[in-house]
């Protein structure tokens, strides 16, 4: 009987303990929370997903939402825009649907400083959304 109730008392003070909120995180270098990127995702973040799918975003939706690029380049039925972004380069390529519209085909994210890792798709959402605001 004592045994049981060590081992409640233990599962007890283990539930509270992993309730327990934590320090608040400071920003990086680029003032993004990692708080902030694990929220729930944002337009753009839900935009750029949906690259390469049935309801893929038009190149017009991508500029309304992103504003112009920093590099753009239209080669025959595709396109591709580059967005400079503070650790992020965020380049989106475009290819014609079956009505000749461009729609994004793929986002690729990389970092825009040598030698360091690329980052996330979500965090070059969330570096262009502070961009945009």
């Amino acid at each position: 009987m004592m045994a049981r109730m060590r081992f409640m008392l233990f599962a007890a003070v283990m539930l509270v303990a992993g309730c327990a909120t934590s320090a608040p995180v400071a920003p990086d270098a680029a003032g993004i929370s990692p708080a902030t990127v694990d929220a729930a995702p944002s337009r753009t973040a839900l935009m750029l997903q949906a690259a390469g799918g049935a309801s893929a975003p038009t190149r017009a939706e991508v500029e309304r939402l992103l504003g112009r690029a920093d590099i753009a380049r239209q080669d025959g039925a595709g396109a591709a825009l580059t967005y400079r972004l503070e650790s992020c380069a965020l380049l989106l390529l475009f290819a014609a649907d079956s009505h000749n519209a461009l729609r994004l085909a793929e986002a690729h994210p990389s970092a825009r400083h040598s030698g360091e890792a690329a980052p996330t798709i979500e965090r070059c959402a969330s570096e262009a959304d502070a961009r945009v605001h």
